[in-house]
């Protein structure tokens, strides 16, 4: 094979990787425009404090929107606390599709949040909560549990 052609390997392979540093959930820019609400979502990356800090978030749906320390100003927010198995906190929460939806799950054990439907996970530990941020663009009911416990936290109803 000819030098020429391995460079043009190595150089597409450099953009290959490049692309994917760019592109991928839980990018660096945090100015970019919000996704439209008939995005699917994506898996969600849970970076988690301290016990006495706030918890952090990725956001899925966009490959261009960052980690924020505040919660989403515009999303619906659903705490969530387990302690000894049992769960503290709404039975349902029902949202309008389209809506900006932000799960914070703390817990005494070390488990992974799955919200179901949607197939989007964050890792939860007695030191860190899981902060799960995405939209709810599709109608229906979804279970939301911590997924190897097999521990129902709630139902998550997205109406029309």
């Amino acid at each position: 094979m000819k030098p020429s052609r391995w460079v043009a390997i190595a150089a597409g392979a450099v953009a290959v990787v490049v692309l994917f540093q760019v592109l991928r959930p839980g990018g660096d820019d945090e100015a970019a425009p919000s996704p439209a609400p008939t995005e699917t979502p994506s898996p969600t990356q849970t970076e988690s404090p301290g016990p006495t800090e706030q918890p952090t978030e990725t956001e899925a749906p966009s490959p261009t929107e960052g980690p924020t320390e505040t919660p989403a100003p515009d999303a619906v927010e659903i705490e969530i606390e387990v302690e000894g198995g049992e769960v503290k906190g709404p039975g349902e929460v029902e949202v309008t599709q389209g809506d900006r939806v932000r799960i914070v799950v703390q817990a005494d054990v070390s488990d992974e949040v799955h919200v179901h439907g949607y197939d989007l996970h964050g890792d939860v530990t007695p030191q860190e909560a899981a902060v799960i941020v995405f939209f709810a663009d599709a109608p229906g009911v979804y279970e939301v549990e911590l997924e190897d416990a097999g521990l129902l936290l709630f139902e998550l109803s997205v109406v029309p």
